[in-house]
C-alpha cells in the first residue's frame, strides 16, 4: 500500500487577521518615517548582490530571497509594523557612524561594528558565522584599507555576538598575544548552559523565534525583528583572553578609551556597555 503525502500551503490571512492588520495602520504612526532616514545615514557602500557562501559553494546568507519587500504596502498576510521593520532590515553594507567607528548592516543577524585604534582595528560583536564576519571584515578592508585587528571584544554571550571571530582573526595570534579577546564576566559559563546544557530546547525554540526554516515571502518567513534571519555558516569561538568583572572598568584598547559597564541578567546572562569618551559614543549592546 502506498500512501500519498500531502504537504499543506501557505494559506491568505482570515478576514479577522486582515481586520486586525488594518488596525494597525491607524494606531501607529506610519507617514513618520524619519526611521528610514536614521537607517541609511552613514551609508558608504555595500555589495551588488549581498549572498554569502561558504567553502564548499553552498549560500549561507541572502538577502536575493527578500526582493519581495521592495512593495511599500504591507500584504494582508504581514503585520504592517512587521513589514516596515523588514523593509527598514533591508538597509546593508558599511556605514560610517561617527568619526574612528564604522559598521557592517545587513550581512546577517546582527551588526559587526569596527573601530579604528592607533595600530589597527577594534572588532565588536564579529556576527553569527565565520563567512558572513569575513565577507563584512572584507567590505570595510576594501574602503579603509587593510590594518591588523588588534582586539576583538563580545558585548555579550549569544551567538550572534561571537559566532563568526575566527573570520576576522587567527587563533595563534590570539595564543601569541597579537590580539586581544575582551569579554564580559561568566562569559564562557554562559556559553555553556545556553549552548550545550540546553543546547536542544534553545535550538528548536530559535527555529520558532526566527522561523528560518521557512521559505522566504509575504506567507512565510519575511523578517526576524532584530535582521532578517539567522546566517548558516560556520560558528566559530576563541576563548576571551581578557575578562571584565568589575561593575565599571576603564581600560584603554588599542589607544582607545573605553569604559566597560557590567549589565549582567539582562538581555543576555553575561553583557556588557561601552563608552568611549574620545568618540563621544556608546554602546549598550542589545540592551537598547
Amino acid at each position: 500500500m502506498m500512501s500519498e503525502r500531502h504537504t499543506e500551503q501557505p494559506k491568505e490571512a482570515t478576514p479577522v487577521t486582515q481586520d486586525r492588520h488594518r488596525a494597525v495602520l491607524t494606531s501607529l504612526p506610519f507617514d513618520d518615517t524619519r526611521d528610514f532616514d536614521d537607517a541609511s545615514r552613514g551609508f558608504i557602500t555595500s555589495l551588488p548582490d549581498v549572498e554569502i557562501h561558504n567553502d564548499r559553494g553552498r549560500v549561507i546568507w541572502s538577502l536575493r530571497e527578500y526582493a519581495f519587500l521592495t512593495h511599500e504596502a504591507a500584504p494582508p498576510t504581514v503585520n504592517p509594523s512587521l513589514w516596515r521593520q523588514a523593509r527598514l532590515n533591508m538597509n546593508n553594507g558599511l556605514y560610517r557612524v561617527t568619526d574612528r567607528i564604522y559598521q557592517v548592516r545587513g550581512f546577517d543577524i546582527s551588526n559587526m561594528t569596527i573601530i579604528e585604534g592607533e595600530r589597527g582595528l577594534i572588532i565588536i560583536d564579529p556576527l553569527v558565522s565565520a563567512e558572513t564576519a569575513r565577507a563584512a571584515l572584507d567590505l570595510y578592508v576594501a574602503h579603509r584599507g587593510q590594518r591588523p585587528i588588534t582586539a576583538v571584544i563580545y558585548s555579550h554571550s549569544h551567538v550572534d555576538h561571537y559566532g563568526g571571530v575566527k573570520g576576522v582573526i587567527d587563533e595563534a595570534d590570539v595564543r601569541a598575544g597579537h590580539v586581544a579577546v575582551i569579554a564580559p564576566d561568566r562569559f564562557l559559563e554562559e556559553i555553556t548552559q545556553e549552548q550545550v546544557l540546553v543546547g536542544g530546547p534553545m535550538i528548536r525554540r530559535a527555529q520558532f523565534q526566527f522561523g528560518a526554516t521557512l521559505f522566504k515571502g509575504p506567507r512565510g518567513q519575511v523578517d526576524a525583528g532584530l535582521g532578517k534571519v539567522v546566517s548558516r555558516g560556520t560558528v566559530t569561538l576563541i576563548a576571551p583572553t581578557q575578562i571584565i568583572r568589575e561593575p565599571v572598568e576603564v581600560h584603554s584598547i588599542d589607544g582607545v578609551e573605553i569604559v566597560f559597564q557590567l549589565t549582567p541578567d539582562t538581555e543576555a546572562k553575561a553583557e556588557m556597555h561601552m563608552y568611549y569618551p574620545g568618540l563621544k559614543a556608546l554602546n549598550l549592546a542589545e540592551n537598547v
